[in-house]
């Protein structure tokens, strides 16, 4: 009995030193972050913690930014003695500023960084006391994207949508209202969007939006809108005997003009910007390929010839490539190629695959969806942004919701 009590009293002891321990610990730790201003908290981003004394403010680290003229770059300076502070991107000095009083903190310094390129770049404020002694922030990389909107789809508020937003992820409208889904938004160079509406008792059916203010007007019967370059007609895809098939119709009323025969399925179809030719896929012989033809007649080329499955086309505005999916190498990933099907070259290499590419206006950078978000399944699916060389991805959207079919215009 006296060596179990004994036993027991050894236990107690031993809980009581460690729960010592841990508050002492714990105001070690107080007194550490009481003494050092305190940290941002756990997920959020902001300024780097330095102990230099000098830090930007503005832009944070990782932040998407539309290209302007001039974008507001500050800096806090909280030791005395600094007489200038210069901004550096990339390692060139772009702007100086001087501080009237050294001997006041903080400092808040201020910078209109001007003509920035679209791209990543790595700003730091460089500031020199009197006898010129260099101390500088740490770094942070901003991302510059061209500006203007995007349309995609959404489930965020339940049903699937039309949103608009930013090419930085900001400012995002809802467009499509009433009951039923919406998919497929195609937006023309001149502001009119095009998408699929989608109700539980009736076939899916393109429907637009003038724009600006307006009514929305129901076309056709079909999916896969693609606005042509000059804003006038719409290619689509409508079941002919159960098989999809390529249409052309004028936007303002006229007969449906037939575009593909095939056995199986043609879908997905894509301008050339001089308005011409149309790329589409079509399921022959069990195998998923890109083929165009030529709107004045001719026989359709076949331009994919990889035993993956090759989809989702779109022509690059200058006309000198054509990005398209493909899962040939294991995954579904995002490639380019020439006009005639040479010179393939594989852009993405991402875990759970991407699709959905879509070029910007310039031709510079293409929006793209890559499985990367909290849900599971097609709630995955998020936003992306890439140069047209798959360099500089950039994500846009950030939830648990289904964020897809991505295309590039202005609202």
């Amino acid at each position: 009995m006296k060596r179990s009590l004994t036993s027991w009293q050894a236990v107690v002891l031993l809980l009581v030193f460690l729960a010592m321990v841990g508050v002492y610990g714990m105001l070690a730790v107080l007194w550490d972050r009481m003494d050092s201003g305190g940290e941002a908290a756990a997920g959020t981003k902001g300024p780097a913690a330095t102990d230099s004394g000098v830090q930007i403010l503005e832009p944070l680290d990782g932040a998407v930014l539309q290209r302007s003229p001039q974008i507001a770059v500050r800096a806090a300076l909280s030791d005395p003695g600094f007489t200038r502070a210069e901004l550096e991107v990339d390692g060139a000095a772009v702007g100086t500023v001087a501080n009237l009083e050294p001997s006041a903190v903080p400092w808040l310094a201020e910078w209109a960084w001007a003509d920035a390129a679209e791209g990543s770049h790595l700003l730091v404020v460089a500031a020199r006391d009197a006898s010129g002694a260099r101390v500088a922030s740490p770094p942070v990389t901003v991302t510059l994207v061209p500006p203007g909107r995007l349309a995609f789809a959404s489930n965020r508020d339940g049903v699937p949508a039309i949103y608009a937003m930013g090419t930085d992820g900001r400012d995002v409208r809802r467009l499509s209202q009433g009951p039923g889904a919406a998919r497929q938004p195609s937006w023309s160079g001149e502001g009119a969007l095009a998408f699929v509406a989608e109700t539980a008792d009736g076939p899916a059916t393109i429907r637009t939006l003038p724009a600006g203010a307006g009514q929305p007007q129901d076309l056709f019967a079909g999916r896969d809108p693609a606005w042509s370059p000059d804003g006038a007609r719409l290619a689509y895809t409508a079941s002919v005997d159960g098989v999809s098939q390529v249409f052309v119709a004028g936007v303002a009323g006229g007969v449906p003009s037939p575009v593909t025969a095939e056995e199986v399925y043609a879908g997905q179809p894509t301008w050339s910007p001089d308005g011409t030719q149309l790329a589409y896929v079509a399921r022959r012989e069990g195998n998923w390929d890109v083929w165009v033809t030529a709107l004045d007649g001719g026989a359709p080329r076949q331009l994919t010839e990889d035993l993956g499955t090759d989809w989702a086309p779109a022509w690059s505005p200058d006309g000198t490539r054509l990005a398209f999916v493909s899962d040939r190498a294991g995954s579904h990933q995002i490639y380019t190629m020439a006009p005639d099907g040479s010179e393939v070259r594989r852009l993405t290499d991402l875990p759970r695959g991407a699709e959905a590419p879509a070029w910007s206006p310039d031709g510079y950078w293409l929006a793209f969806v890559a499985y990367g978000g909290d849900g599971t399944g097609a709630d995955a699916r998020e936003i992306y942004l890439m140069r047209a060389d798959g360099q500089e991805v950039v994500r846009l959207t950030h939830n648990a919701y289904d964020d897809g079919e991505p295309d590039w215009g202005s609202d």
